[in-house]
């Protein structure tokens, strides 16, 4: 990751406030929803298209990754009830790879992004599907041990969620799995390396793109449905137990009600409350919403 550009620096100036977006929820039980938007994208400046995100235990800070090959870093702001009400941008920046050099060609598409306690961040790829590892402070790219299976993925339906676990495992699904009978396979890199440790059923086309776990070691995932003219979203909850992790659903939506919703990462405020903040992928077109949302989750 190179240091901020001028470009970068402006965007550090830019805080958009918006009013806030109520919604009952549409899956099980009521939502508190709240939607802002981001900064413009801009295809030259690599700014937009973020399919993944990671935000502070405080849920005060977050870090998005473009698929794009870049990093964007800044602060959720809050109202006195901590509610969200929009972001700045304090630094944008390329992603760099193990040589230095800012990742291009068909090492750019970036999907997965997961934060361990110490900073220290990994990126999940797609086109080339790898991970790779940065330390807090930037700089170049470390590989990260590649499961077999990872060769054999299919393209641009590879590992879109990554998360890290209270124990410093990480985990990892495909996007596609292959057939809609055929459950997705759960990867965890852990002491023992890489291991497939669970399935999830596949529902349709219901497709796994982001996924974090909560203070209390419960992974939630994700999910997409394009119906043709816009995007449903979910999210679910999953317990670890044996080889079958079929999930609760705890969020789901309506065709149109956000955007292209690819990253999601959890947190916990100071009531008790678990929120999950999500963000859409506009795919650097004008016609798809580039924002955050942010929801509270039932437990």
């Amino acid at each position: 990751m190179r240091r901020r550009s001028k470009v970068a620096l402006g965007l550090a100036t830019l805080a958009l406030l918006s009013s806030l977006a109520f919604a009952a929820g549409q899956g099980s039980g009521g939502h508190e929803v709240a939607v802002v938007p981001l900064p413009p994208t801009d295809a030259n400046t690599r700014f937009g298209g973020f399919s993944g995100i990671e935000v502070s235990p405080d849920g005060q800070r977050f870090w998005a990754i473009s698929d794009r090959g870049a990093l964007a870093e800044g602060k959720l702001l809050r109202n006195s009830a901590g509610r969200l009400t929009g972001v700045t941008v304090d630094s944008h920046q390329r992603l760099n790879d193990p040589d230095n050099i800012p990742t291009s060609g068909v090492e750019t598409d970036s999907e997965g992004l997961a934060r361990s306690p110490d900073g220290r961040l990994y990126v999940s790829f797609e086109g080339y599907h790898r991970i790779w590892t940065y330390r807090p402070e930037g700089g170049e790219a470390a590989w990260f041990p590649r499961h077999p299976d990872f060769k054999k993925m299919q393209a641009n339906s590879s590992l879109e969620a990554l998360a890290i676990d209270q124990d410093g495992a990480l985990y990892t699904l495909p996007e596609r799995s292959g057939s809609y009978g055929t459950p997705f396979p759960v990867y965890r890199y852990g002491n023992e390396g890489w291991q497939v440790i669970g399935h999830i059923p596949r529902e349709g086309e219901w497709l796994p793109v982001g996924a974090d776990f909560d203070d209390r070691g419960q992974l939630y995932l994700l999910w997409r449905h394009f119906t043709g003219y816009g995007f449903s979203s979910r999210v679910t909850r999953h317990a670890l137990q044996g080889d079958d992790w079929s999930g609760e659903t705890v969020y789901q939506t309506r065709p149109l009600t956000h955007g292209n919703l690819e990253g999601l990462s959890l947190w916990r405020n100071a009531s008790g409350t678990l929120k999950a903040v999500l963000v859409t992928d506009d795919n650097f077109r004008a016609i798809q919403r580039s924002e955050l949302v942010e929801i509270t989750l039932p437990e």
